[in-house]
């Protein structure tokens, strides 16, 4: 059981985050069009006894089985959709309820 396909409308351009340069610079692969991915733009929210934090921008959702191609998701790495840019704050593989598989990757985007 995989996300439906036809609620995957959208593709995002990712640059995988790959460390610092001997000048303190941030270095990224080249970047990569990932299809059939679905970008919710919606604020997500950290409470704490003392005040709120907005954790997240947006969430995108990348299917294990109809987005193409696969990649290891990691954090820092920039996301661009619909000309703005946006860095990975958290990666979560949501897992089958029944295997130890990825079902999908829910990113947390700022």
């Amino acid at each position: 059981m995989n996300l439906p396909k036809q609620l995957l409308i959208h593709s995002i351009k990712y640059e995988e985050y790959q460390g610092i340069d001997d000048w303190d610079n941030e270095q990224f692969a080249d970047p990569i069009n990932i299809k059939h991915v679905r970008f919710d733009d919606t604020t997500v929210f950290s409470r704490d006894s003392n005040q709120n934090k907005i954790v997240a921008d947006a969430v995108i959702f990348v299917d294990a089985k109809h987005s193409k191609p696969k990649t290891d998701f990691q954090e820092r790495s920039k996301i661009l959709f619909n000309g703005k840019n946006y860095v990975i704050k958290k990666v979560i593989p949501c897992y089958h309820p029944t295997k130890n598989k990825v079902h999908h990757w829910e990113l947390e985007v700022i």
